[in-house]
């Protein structure tokens, strides 16, 4: 017999986004778009969620709009700048690339942030991400094409976005940024 002091409440056990997330899934694989579908996804989550509980999930993220919108419309800028720039060195005969790795000291340990900031890197051409240690506030780079000299200005780059990560999605922003600037 189990103490009921160390089960979570049912309102914790049976959380809405799951619950919706799964009822969406179900309704997608069924491929039926109809109210019986979705009423019963919907208690098909409810019954799984009661039976296989899922942990609470605390991310400590606080989604702020207009830092969003600058994160999404820089990472838009850099990806197409990145793209043209990479397609034009990769094609054209008189370019010679070679690759470097730099360190790159971020300025979070928290491993969600980290690894956003090291995704939003990896998917802009000419970067890829070799190594994350959110634990030591450490990403490691190979950079396409760029000389000793312009690793600086690559690596204040990275430091910027992730910036923008943080004033974007960290709940305490002000403060990790004020830490380490």
């Amino acid at each position: 017999m189990t103490d009921s002091s160390t089960e979570r409440p049912m309102r914790e056990r049976v959380q809405v986004v799951p619950i919706v997330t799964l009822a969406l899934v179900w309704v997608v694989l069924w491929g039926s778009y109809s109210l019986i579908s979705l009423v019963g996804g919907l208690v098909l989550a409810v019954v799984l969620l009661l039976a296989f509980p899922l942990p609470p999930l605390h991310l400590g993220v606080r989604i702020r709009p207009w830092p969003l919108v600058v994160l999404v419309a820089w990472f838009a800028f850099d990806l197409v700048a990145a793209s043209v720039r990479v397609a034009y060195e990769s094609v054209a005969p008189w370019v010679h690339p070679h690759g470097h790795l730099v360190t790159i000291d971020l300025r979070t340990d928290d491993d969600l942030f980290a690894m956003i900031t090291a995704e939003m890197t990896a998917l802009v051409p000419g970067t890829v991400v070799v190594d994350l240690d959110p634990e030591h506030r450490a990403m490691i780079l190979h950079i396409f094409n760029a000389d000793r000299a312009q690793l600086p200005v690559i690596a204040d780059r990275i430091r910027a976005q992730e910036g923008r990560v943080l004033r974007a999605l960290a709940r305490d922003a002000d403060q990790i940024l004020a830490a380490r600037p």
